[in-house]
């Protein structure tokens, strides 16, 4: 009996769920998507790698003026290229989603043990793993995010062992201080954000010694117990920022500026993307300060919640009932509580680029999950002769079965969540971002493969970066192409994920194409569509257009239009030739009928101004570009007639 009480114990048991994760990512990974940060990054990462290799004389992977991904340690992806460069390994992908697998995993194993360092119990461990293995949105990104992933992880064990260092005051072991500074320099070396590591520890040593001054009298007075603490301070420090820079090209040219320039440069990034929040278009530089907070609440799952509630409540009743003396327990705690919500407060204080919903900031997540646990743990143990106690605990696993159910049926698109407090993923499709990732690419990409097997000199269109699904299909050529300028370019099929389309597009379902012959759904949202081109008159129609041949052009938009009605592009080129041919009547028609289909198209404020300013009515056309700017102060198109509006208002003054 005692035997197999043993073998069921909550450290055994915890072990076990491990060892069960690990399988089920192992199994998960071969199968999981590739996103477009991937063929972002990766290819920086051989660069990087090629860098060591030439001893520093092929310096392409300082030379990133578009990207800024000189700026980034991004060591973990660097791992891998090196890893798939000395062993030639040829499925590189899978290389890298066995490793963010292994990250991810490394992230349940610290998160698990601080959940037995704040609480002493493996059954919170155990609630912890469970709690981050049905987080959608960080479970949903352990394969193809080998920075906010692996940055977490690095997070978490900095917290683990600043949270020991501080236990094992006014001695703490050689071998925790050394863990701390290589937990701090991993974390650098995915992201120079890790610097925030010796704050942490810092400021919580400070508030330890405030709390406790006869423990700090204590090794100010003892000699060997003070040079002992100060020789870890000093190696901690050394280990912490010097190694985290060994794997970063950028940061080695200048080892005291450039990380802290890569530091600023992150806290502002001066990248603007379009967003979809709250149904409207914004530009990521422009959101509104309560974005990543409303994303927290939308995209966190209910137990979660929950967890935390009862882990306030639990914290207000044990204020109330012990007294005002110090507490290393309360103090533990609150080092976790302060992981989670100073990043979150900062971002907003500094009002940083945010962007792609919670991404940036998933490694504030597993903290909420570990108090969660942590909270329902007490309440369960402090109330667990009484009923409700037992409902509690019921109600907290039986939550946990949703978000399981999602990610069951939606791999490997599994991150995109959102609560059933915030009207789930049917009411955020249109209202927020939804595959920012474009995971939902890979199901339509393998069919069309599938399908043109047989096909030759195919050109596949695509609104996304990843042609690596069609690398091993010679007949295929992959382009990128913007959804709704499809027309513009040359190609015969096209898989577009539904992405950066505006909401007024997406709710009035203006978007579709009669050309789309296959829709992809993620929990009834379409995501991905697959077209097939029944003709070229649009393409051909706009090429005659822009040799000048306007009357043959139009006759094939024209044909296009009868055939693809809400193909908004082409009622902007008909719009276009109508107005280098000078004939009002007919764009202010084509003008009308697109924005039917799109008001707020950019192209259609320009295309007005543009002929306010050929009939010399400069101030109306001004207006009209300032309007435009209203809708989009970043439409680069409008730059050059402003400019020429403006030197002709001067001249006239």
């Amino acid at each position: 009996m005692n035997k197999s009480f043993n073998i069921l114990s909550a450290r055994n048991l915890f072990f076990a769920t491990l060892l069960i994760v690990a399988v089920v990512l192992m199994f998960l990974a071969p199968r999981a998507a590739v996103n477009v940060d991937e063929q972002l990054h990766y290819p920086h990462a051989k660069k990087v790698v090629n860098w060591y290799f030439s001893l520093g004389n092929d310096r392409s992977c300082l030379d990133t003026p578009l990207t800024n991904l000189k700026y980034y340690g991004q060591s973990v992806d660097n791992f891998t290229a090196l890893l798939n460069r000395i062993f030639k390994i040829e499925n590189e992908f899978l290389i890298r989603h066995l490793t963010g697998a292994f990250f991810y995993w490394i992230l349940l194993v610290f998160a698990g043990f601080i959940g037995h360092e704040i609480s002493g119990s493996y059954w919170v461990s155990v609630l912890t793993v469970l709690s981050l293995v049905f987080m959608p949105r960080l479970f949903g990104q352990a394969f193809g995010n080998l920075k906010d992933i692996p940055f977490a992880a690095g997070y978490l064990a900095g917290i683990l062992f600043i949270i020991r260092f501080i236990k094992e005051l006014p001695k703490p072991k050689w071998a925790t201080a050394i863990f701390l500074a290589l937990a701090i320099a991993f974390t650098c070396s995915v992201r120079i954000g890790g610097l925030i590591l010796f704050a942490y520890l810092g400021l919580f040593l400070l508030i330890y010694f405030i709390l406790k001054p006869f423990e700090l009298k204590h090794i100010v007075s003892t000699r060997p117990c003070f040079v002992r603490l100060l020789g870890q301070g000093v190696v901690i420090l050394l280990i912490g920022y010097f190694a985290g820079l060994l794997f970063w090209p950028f940061a080695l040219q200048n080892v005291f500026k450039n990380p802290f320039e890569s530091l600023h440069l992150m806290e502002h990034y001066k990248v603007s993307i379009h967003q979809i929040f709250n149904g409207h278009f914004f530009w990521s530089t422009q959101l509104p300060w309560y974005y990543l907070p409303k994303w927290i609440l939308i995209s966190t799952p209910e137990f979660i919640f929950l967890g935390i509630i009862i882990y306030i409540f639990i914290s207000i009743k044990k204020a109330i009932n012990t007294s005002t003396e110090f507490s290393q327990q309360a103090l533990y705690e609150s080092i976790l509580l302060f992981a989670f919500l100073f990043p979150v407060i900062y971002v907003i204080a500094i009002k940083s680029n945010l962007y792609s919903g919670v991404r940036q900031m998933l490694f504030v997540f597993p903290s909420l999950a570990i108090l969660a646990s942590y909270g329902i743990h007490s309440f369960f143990v402090q109330f667990r002769k009484q009923n409700f106690a037992r409902i509690v605990t019921g109600l907290f696993l039986i939550l946990m079965l949703f978000p399981l159910k999602h990610q069951a049926s939606t791999f490997p698109a599994d991150y995109i969540y959102f609560n059933s407090v915030s009207g789930g993923n049917k009411s955020a499709w249109g209202n927020f971002e939804y595959d920012y990732y474009f995971h939902g690419i890979k199901n339509p990409a393998e069919y069309l493969v599938h399908s043109l097997e047989k096909a030759e000199n195919v050109v596949v269109a695509t609104n996304c970066s990843l042609d690596n699904y069609f690398e091993n299909s010679k007949n295929i050529t992959c382009k990128y192409v913007r959804y709704l300028e499809r027309s513009s370019s040359d190609w015969d099929y096209a898989i577009f994920g539904i992405n950066y389309i505006h909401p007024f597009l997406l709710k009035n379902k203006t978007w579709q194409s009669t050309e789309i012959i296959k829709t992809y759904y993620h929990k009834g949202n379409p995501v991905v569509v697959i077209l097939k081109r029944k003709n070229k008159n649009d393409f051909n129609g706009i090429e005659e257009i822009n040799k000048g041949e306007l009357a043959a052009g139009t006759l094939l938009l024209k044909q296009a239009l009868d055939e693809d009605p809400q193909n908004v592009w082409l009622l902007v080129n008909l719009a276009k030739a109508s107005l280098l041919e000078k004939n009002t009547a007919d764009f202010e028609y084509w003008i009308s009928k697109a924005r039917l289909i799109y008001p707020d198209y950019e192209p259609l404020f320009l295309l007005e101004a543009q002929k306010l300013f050929d009939e010399n009515k400069l101030e109306e056309a001004k207006s009209k570009l300032d309007v435009l700017a209203n809708i989009n102060s970043l439409y680069e198109p409008a730059t050059p007639l402003l400019k020429a509006i403006n030197k002709k208002l001067n001249n006239n003054y």
